[in-house]
């Protein structure tokens, strides 16, 4: 499987964020909707 950068960087902001349970930031919360929902728009739009 052939991952690109913006699916790496979603994927390690996740692990990022699962490792910060008792300090959580809401600034990489944002920053990984943002990615999440970009990826799904150019999804979309391939189709």
């Amino acid at each position: 499987m052939i991952l690109t950068d913006k699916e790496k960087e979603l994927i390690q902001g996740l692990r990022n964020l699962r490792n910060s349970t008792h300090n959580r930031s809401l600034e990489l919360e944002w920053y990984l909707d943002t990615i999440y929902q970009d990826l799904k728009e150019r999804e979309t739009a391939e189709d």
